[in-house]
């Protein structure tokens, strides 16, 4: 069974971006590429190419990445991890900021 957390990895990516302590900052080339691959696989789950990610647009992206669970409550959890500013979608920004915060938190959000 495929993770529902397949399809927001590439979101998450830049988690690998944050320094964290003991570990050497990545370089601005690999930043950028982490970057631009997150806003390919953001406009790719954007189906309606508004810049935003509604729950049906999300819920969508999780089956396409082949999971098996994609009840309503889990794809809310999701907005509700990613949507700071509680528009009820998830805009690209949003989607920047939820991958600072970590999977970790969105695992714990999903449990």
């Amino acid at each position: 069974m495929k993770s529902p957390l397949l399809v927001f990895l590439p979101l998450l990516s830049l988690h690998a971006c944050s320094p964290v302590a003991g570990k050497p900052k990545l370089d601005p080339i690999s930043v950028e590429r982490k970057m631009l691959n997150l806003q390919k696989n953001f406009n790719i789950i954007d189906s309606n190419k508004n810049h935003s990610l509604s729950p049906a647009e999300v819920k969508q992206g999780l089956i396409r990445s082949g999971s098996t669970n994609v009840s309503d409550e889990r794809v809310q959890k999701v907005v509700h991890f990613y949507d700071f500013n509680q528009d009820g979608k998830i805009d690209l920004r949003e989607a920047q900021s939820g991958a600072v915060s970590g999977p970790q938190e969105l695992i714990k959000e999903l449990e």
